[in-house]
């Protein structure tokens, strides 16, 4: 029975990736480094604190993380204004209808935990979610399961009554190794197509779907009648 829908968050619930890939092109042209986009495709679903450790490293960066991140949250305040970040079409519609149905909700992120809060205090449904999990919170971080675990377990469910809604490699990829089902929402924001090996299902929007799709997925990957 299908008690959990996790939703990750950037490319999910609002279309922050290209403002994040502007903004770490700025941060590297502000470094003196040549900006590739490769490189940084790898780190999407992944967690910021890997992403400095990793660039620090190769490219023998003398900063540390913390101005690193100075530099990249200036960059995205300058991309986005005050708007802050898109809203994926459709989706606050059907969180609101997940919530009315009883089944529990959950927000597992690669982000901060202070950035997956504000995004949901600007939604307007924090509410709504029984559980916030931050990648920088468990050990280790996608595509390892620890954050979709863990986010289980705040919800007192098992994983395999979970559904988890994803858009990156790295997440969805995590999503399976918990041992759950996975929705790959399919987000062509940054142009670059998304190996879906790990996907259960696909999806192009939110705006024609509600709980009974969901469900509907859940009892054909679980194999529930």
């Amino acid at each position: 029975m299908l008690r959990a829908v996790i939703f990750d968050m950037d490319g999910v619930l609002i279309d922050s990736e290209p403002v994040h890939l502007e903004a770490f092109r700025m941060m590297m042209e502000e470094l003196g480094i040549q900006f590739d986009r490769e490189y940084y495709m790898q780190f999407v679903g992944s967690t910021t604190e890997h992403m400095w450790d990793k660039i620090i490293k190769d490219f023998s960066i003398t900063l540390s993380k913390e101005e690193l991140m100075s530099i990249s949250d200036k960059n995205v305040k300058k991309i986005n204004g005050s708007s802050g970040y898109p809203v994926m079409p459709g989706v606050k519609k059907l969180i609101c209808d997940i919530y009315e149905s009883g089944i529990k909700l959950a927000v597992a992120s690669s982000s901060g935990m202070t950035r997956i809060n504000d995004t949901l205090e600007k939604m307007e449904v924090k509410e709504m979610f029984s559980a916030v999990v931050s990648g920088m919170q468990v050990k280790n971080p996608k595509p390892a399961p620890d954050t979709f675990l863990e986010a289980a377990k705040m919800l007192d469910v098992m994983p395999d009554e979970c559904i988890v809604i994803e858009d990156s490699f790295n997440g969805m990829k995590a999503a399976k190794n918990a041992g759950m089902v996975c929705v790959m929402y399919e987000n062509n924001s940054l142009g670059t197509e998304v190996d879906s090996s790990y996907a259960d299902y696909i999806i192009q929007g939110y705006d024609e779907l509600d709980t009974k799709y969901f469900e509907m997925i859940y009892s054909h990957v679980s194999g529930e009648p």
